[in-house]
């Protein structure tokens, strides 16, 4: 390991890992990142560049499963009083259950797959999520605007749970397909480059 050492009289400085003079930077991490094939999909995860930064946060949370739902608490030796889901009262609470087991995930599947005019939606896993909209015959803006609109939908259930949590709120499925339809019209109208659309379209998923 001391072969190619060479000691000089020079003071020791830090050197960047790209070898360049520059110095260090975030755009020259992103760069190194990017060489060395260190990228969203070689964790199975690949980021919506059109939804808020915390959806795709929490969504890339949920599929590595650090989230803390009540059995990854108790993973981690934290005390939880009744590890059986908020909603259903039936299984235990893991990121699997809220997101695709639960009574009130599948009502919001297929509310989804309803107005996105797509066949129902199967999942049993977070993984089937995230790769959900490479599944289904559509292209285009539909496929993107699709996988936003899942990532947005995992995020609006976990903020369902916790309300049901802390504030005592009844979660309504209804209410959950509304909020998914309001935010992502938002950010599909003001974020997306080719989001010029109505409400009404939007509403109907009639993307061009």
């Amino acid at each position: 390991m001391l072969q190619q050492v060479r000691i000089a009289i020079n003071q020791d400085t830090w050197v960047w890992i790209d070898g360049k003079d520059l110095g260090f930077s975030v755009a020259s991490i992103k760069r190194w990142l990017r060489h060395t094939g260190n990228s969203d999909e070689r964790f199975g995860f690949t980021w919506s560049k059109w939804v808020p930064i915390k959806c795709n946060i929490f969504m890339w949370r949920a599929f590595l499963d650090r989230l803390p739902t009540k059995m990854a608490l108790l993973r981690r030796s934290v005390p939880v009083d009744n590890p059986i889901c908020i909603w259903c009262e039936t299984y235990d609470e893991t990121i699997e259950h809220l997101l695709t087991g639960c009574g009130i995930a599948a009502g919001v599947w297929n509310g989804i797959s309803s107005w996105c005019r797509i066949p129902g939606m199967v999942v049993f896993h977070v993984s089937d999520l995230v790769e959900m909209h490479e599944h289904y015959a559509i292209s285009g803006n539909k496929k993107t605007v699709l996988h936003g609109i899942i990532i947005i939908a995992c995020w609006r259930l976990w903020k369902a749970r916790n309300e049901k949590m802390f504030s005592c709120k009844d979660t309504k499925v209804a209410d959950l397909i509304t909020d998914i339809k309001a935010l992502g019209f938002l950010r599909y109208k003001h974020r997306f480059k080719r989001g010029v659309v109505d409400w009404e379209r939007w509403c109907s998923f009639d993307l061009m």
